[in-house]
């Protein structure tokens, strides 16, 4: 019989407003694992928001911070749960080192709730300017196929983050052959 495949790190991923950042802190203190919330730490290297970032830097120069710091973290070793950011997915290179270096998980949220999460999309550079329904469902369609590279697919519709991260714990123990909780 072969030997089970070890979970080494969870890594979320999903539209903006899946719950990535929620769903990744209640995992990391059900499993006591570090949390790394990638849009946090390129705020943090940047030394400004988000929004300025895209409004100063553009968005290339966001993505390339996104790319080095997932690579970076992922290097560190073993036992974190990392949440991205909703377009790291686009990138084929970051997609490869998600699945080297842990188990992609996508948070599979609908259009509707993501709204309602949301709202006007205040501090979301990508809805900007626009309707952020629309928005949302061009996205989808744009990003879909990446995000179900994943090896693992939660559908959070109806769910609160702690159910969700129960569900996320318990499909990737159970992947790697382990027990769940």
């Amino acid at each position: 019989m072969a030997a089970a495949k070890k979970v080494r790190n969870i890594i979320l991923v999903g539209l903006m407003g899946s719950g990535k950042s929620t769903v990744a802190r209640i995992i990391g203190k059900k499993l006591g694992w570090q949390v790394c919330d990638l849009d946090r730490l390129i705020t943090e290297k940047a030394g400004i928001t988000i929004p300025e970032i895209f409004a100063g830097k553009g968005e290339a120069y966001f993505r390339r911070l996104e790319k080095e710091l997932l690579a970076t973290v992922l290097q560190q070793g073993e036992h974190l749960v990392v949440a991205t950011g909703g377009g790291a997915v686009i990138d084929e290179e970051n997609r490869r080192v998600m699945k080297e270096n842990g188990t992609m998980v996508y948070l599979r949220a609908e259009i509707k709730d993501l709204c309602r999460r949301l709202g006007k999309g205040k501090g979301r550079p990508l809805l900007a300017g626009g309707e952020p329904e629309e928005i949302l469902a061009q996205l989808a369609r744009e990003r879909e196929a990446f995000y179900r590279e994943a090896q693992v697919i939660v559908d959070t519709r109806g769910l609160t983050p702690a159910a969700v991260a129960r569900q996320v714990i318990t499909a990737v123990f159970q992947d790697a052959g382990e027990k769940g909780f």
